[in-house]
């Protein structure tokens, strides 16, 4: 095992409660300089609780945090600036119709009453050359991709003088060629000196880029160890408490009947065209993914599918009728189901129970009503149902929705909407920011819904989930349809150049 140097924060014995649960008890582990630290663990494990905490945005109610060697209380985000705590939060911090420097000076500024433009843009540029960052300064944010924003959150940190920099699911959704470019900068910031710390999801790139790990579950610290003793079968097992379960691929079976038919569609906005020319099929019994760095019309086409987006030219049929022709009850009714891409926007009220929101779109459904009403034994039952089927947790049907862990959420969210029979699945990022075993619980459900004749569009920005469930992949890039692979002929490396506009020749 490498030797770690001298750490630089080091959490002892941090507990912190909301309400009755526990989302940190007796947290203790180091940071070290000039490493990359990764922290993993299911949702709910409380991984963002305990990097809250360092970054000032949470007080913990037992404990201590040493930085550098000595006891620090971190009452806000900017102490913890001050300190040279940085972070970039999952969902970006920037103003988009502002231009980058404009971004990354904002809350810092040189001087109170003037700003001057050629000096601050002269010093930024320094920065930007000496890290090896690729955005234009002077260009505004709206027009960025999601990478290049990502490296303005970086560079925030950067002029901020941050020495230790958190990074919360920062490939979330990146292309592979921009996560391997990111943790390419991470390494040189390494080597000037600065501590990384990155939550994530993904096991792989835990394995590849980090240093050292620290795992979490149900709020304690299960290990901290050096990467280089893990492979991913053990760090899933320490996060997962047992060992992971394959997944069961069932019998192929023909694919005959196109549940789906999208022809000849376009979608223009004021200013742009988000969808040309798409045309594909989803046959029943198959499982069709879709690629793409985010922005490039996968929102768009799932919005014109779900019905949401209306406006468009060309046909979407469901079963050879017209989806324009349906009203939404009606479509559900007819076996047509959406697992939408925000569940807490889209799919979910959070102050809910889950018995309340185990109904949402069932609510005309004669098995649960009681004359004009809705029955509360029937519909606690139809709840309680769902939740042991689908393994939530805690399982009690009165717990508010935002009691749960993503992870949690997103299993009623998938229980409910394939619990009538599913005749197409529209999976928009099912599996966005939760942890594998509900991600593995997730995807086995998919292949047994495709067993029995659904015909699932997966929509993802997680390549290994297209690469694993799909058995044709399409690459949206610029709105338009660029490649097509069956699961034989697709791999991660040709993906993602198709999903940038490259290709293999």
């Amino acid at each position: 095992m490498a030797e770690l140097r001298t750490p630089i924060v080091e959490f002892s014995k941090i507990t912190k409660s909301f309400g009755a649960v526990v989302a940190n008890r007796d947290v203790s582990f180091s940071i070290h300089h000039s490493t990359i630290h990764g922290v993993v663990g299911e949702n709910g494990a409380g991984k963002s609780t305990i990097m809250k905490i360092l970054y000032g945005m949470l007080e913990p109610d037992k404990g201590d945090i040493y930085f550098k060697g000595r006891a620090t209380k971190i009452r806000s985000p900017e102490e913890a600036i001050s300190l040279g705590i940085g972070m970039v939060h999952q969902h970006f911090m920037l103003v988009p119709t502002l231009t980058v420097w404009e971004n990354i000076i904002l809350g810092k500024e040189p001087t109170p009453w003037l700003i001057e433009r050629e000096s601050i843009i002269g010093e930024l540029e320094t920065l930007r050359k000496e890290f090896g960052f690729q955005v234009e300064l002077t260009q505004k944010v709206e027009k960025l991709s999601v990478g290049h924003q990502q490296q303005v959150e970086l560079l925030k940190l950067l002029y901020r003088k941050s020495d230790i920099l958190i990074l919360d699911e920062p490939t979330a959704v990146l292309s592979p060629q921009e996560v391997e470019s990111l943790f390419e900068k991470l390494q040189n910031l390494k080597k000037v000196g600065k501590s990384i710390i990155v939550i994530t999801h993904k096991l792989k790139e835990i394995l590849k880029h980090t240093d050292s790990v620290t795992i979490l579950r149900q709020g304690s610290v299960v290990e901290s160890l050096a990467t280089e003793d893990l492979s991913e079968e053990s760090l899933a097992e320490k996060m997962m408490g047992h060992k992971r379960a394959p997944l069961k691929y069932h019998a192929e079976q023909l694919h005959q009947t196109a549940t789906l038919k999208v022809s000849s569609l376009v979608l223009k906005k004021p200013t742009t065209q988000q969808l040309n020319n798409i045309s594909f099929e989803v046959n029943s019994g198959e499982i069709v993914g879709v690629a793409g760095i985010e922005g490039n019309g996968q929102q768009e086409l799932i919005e014109c599918i779900a019905g949401i987006e209306r406006h468009f030219k060309g046909q979407i049929l469901f079963n050879g009728r017209d989806i324009l022709e349906f009203d939404s009850y009606e479509l559900k009714q007819s076996g047509f189901s959406i697992i939408p891409p925000d569940r807490h926007f889209e799919a979910v009220v959070l102050p809910f129970s889950l018995t309340e929101n185990a109904i949402l779109g069932h609510h005309k459904e004669k098995e649960i009503q009681n004359g004009f009403f809705l029955s509360k034994r029937k519909t606690a039952s139809l709840a309680s149902h769902m939740i042991q089927r689908f393994d939530v947790r805690p399982s009690d049907p009165e717990l508010s929705m935002s009691s749960l862990s993503g992870g949690n959420q997103q299993k009623l969210v998938v229980a409910r909407e394939t619990l009538r029979p599913v005749q197409f699945l529209l999976a928009a990022h099912p599996t966005r920011g939760i942890d594998i075993g509900a991600v593995d619980f997730i995807h086995q459900h998919f292949l047994e819904l495709k067993a029995n004749g659904t015909a699932i569009l997966l929509v993802s920005s997680e390549l290994d989930e297209i690469l694993k469930l799909s058995d044709r992949i399409l690459v949206l890039f610029q709105g338009k349809i660029v490649a097509q692979f069956t699961k034989e002929t697709a791999n991660e490396r040709a993906l993602g150049l198709s999903m940038t506009g490259g290709s293999l020749s």
